[in-house]
Order: C-alpha cells, then sequence, then structure tokens
C-alpha cells in the first residue's frame, strides 16, 4: 500500500546508550602521530572489521532516532530502530533485500491521521508482519547508510580541527580521547586501533558507541508467510 510503505519507510530512514568514562591513565598514546591520523586510521580499522554493533542516537535535520544495528562487512545487518514519534522498527537487511516490521505503537501512530477506512487497510497489511523491498530501492537510501558500515563512518573523515586529549577506559578497554571541531571520539590504544564512540552535535548529531567488534552476526530472513510487499505506487 502506498502510504504504509512511505510511513514505515520514511521513519526507517531517519538518521546511544552512553557508556561509562572512568580514571585517567599516564602513558603517551600513539606518540608521533598527530591526532588527525589516529582518527582517520580509528575508521579505517573499524571499517577492515568483519562486524561490529552500533548503538546509540542519530539524527537528520534534527529529529533522533535511536539505533541498535549490528553489521557485517559483507552487507547484512540486524536490528531495531526506535522512532521520535513512537514505536519501534525491526530491520533485517541482506544483499539483495531489506526487511521492516514495526510494533503495535510504530503501526497505530503512523495511521492515526488516515481516513479510517485506509487506516484499516494499512493496519491489517502492517500489523505483526515484514515489508519486503529490494535493498537498491531508493527509498532505502537512508537506512542504507545506517545499515552499510562505509556509508556509515565516511563522513567521519576529515574532520577538521583534531586534537589529542585525556586517556580513559570506556569498557574496560584503555581509550585516548580525540577532540574536533565537530564533536569528541573515543579510539583503543591497545591492538587494533578501533573507533569505540563517536558524539558530535548540530543538526545530523550522532552519539554512537561501536561494540561488538568481530563478533559473528546471524541474519534471519522473515518467512514468507510473514512478509508483504507494498505495491508498484509504494
Amino acid at each position: 500500500m502506498y502510504t504504509a510503505h512511505r510511513s514505515i519507510a520514511a521513519v526507517a530512514l531517519t538518521s546511544a546508550a552512553a557508556l561509562g568514562l572512568t580514571g585517567c591513565l599516564a602513558s603517551e598514546p600513539f606518540p608521533g602521530q598527530p591526532a588527525s591520523r589516529v582518527l582517520n586510521d580509528s575508521l579505517t580499522a573499524l571499517r577492515g572489521a568483519s562486524t561490529f554493533t552500533v548503538s546509540g542516537t542519530s539524527s537528520s535535520q534534527g529529529v533522533p532516532t535511536q539505533v541498535n544495528l549490528s553489521i557485517s562487512g559483507t552487507g547484512e545487518c540486524k536490528g531495531t530502530l526506535s522512532a521520535q514519534n513512537g514505536g519501534n522498527i525491526e530491520v533485517v537487511r541482506t544483499q539483495k533485500h531489506t526487511f521492516l516490521r514495526g510494533d503495535e505503537a510504530f503501526v497505530l501512530a503512523r495511521t492515526q491521521d488516515m481516513p479510517e477506512d485506509q487506516a484499516v487497510e494499512a493496519r491489517k497489511e502492517m500489523a505483526g508482519r515484514w515489508m519486503r523491498t529490494e535493498t537498491s530501492d531508493p527509498s532505502m537510501k537512508g537506512l542504507t547508510s545506517l545499515c552499510d558500515r562505509d556509508g556509515l563512518l565516511r563522513d567521519l573523515y576529515g574532520v577538521q580541527g583534531a586534537e589529542k586529549g585525556a586517556l580513559t577506559e570506556i569498557g574496560g578497554q584503555e581509550v585516548v580521547t580525540v577532540n574536533t571541531t565537530q564533536g569528541v571520539f573515543l579510539v583503543a590504544t591497545k591492538g587494533e586501533p578501533f573507533l569505540l564512540k563517536a558524539t558530535t552535535s548540530g543538526s545530523n548529531a550522532i552519539d554512537l558507541a561501536f561494540t561488538g567488534i568481530n563478533s559473528p552476526v546471524q541474519v534471519d530472513v522473515p518467512a514468507d508467510k510473514d512478509v508483504y510487499e507494498p505495491d508498484d505506487n509504494g
């Protein structure tokens, strides 16, 4: 259905749980490397991971969406998005298809302004079922940027005004703070220099934590009986 398709896709495309920071450590992180290189290397390391989980808040034009997505380097993605205006959306993305399913609160929120006959039809179609589209569908472009590790991290390269800050710990891992004109980034100092947290400001602000790096991600495709596809007008 046209209206249902646009409603669920629009909220899904709107692009964290803050982790505790404790203590200060004494050693010099990445000696001889400028902060801009440390940040760029941390992004490259994370993009090179086979999988990771991203959780927190991603905003688009000032509208925040709660994000909890596990992402693989081969294009698979699964997790949840929580819309500001109510309800949660489950996401399953394969290399070929994207599946979205809203909970009852989401379905009610997306259909409350429809004429009653359309609302009844939309709720029946959407309730408890997965909407399936081609992953290449242009309406999925925003979601693709959240579910794709390159798209998610690409805009963080070359952030201006980077300076090294304090050493601290996050989730039991030693990290160095990289302060920039756009926000604050926390980079692991032991092993691979993965970016572990990013916080920026502005209309497209993010507050995201990166965990579960290189942990397996199992993506289960919904059964056909639980799937519907929008019509040609949706």
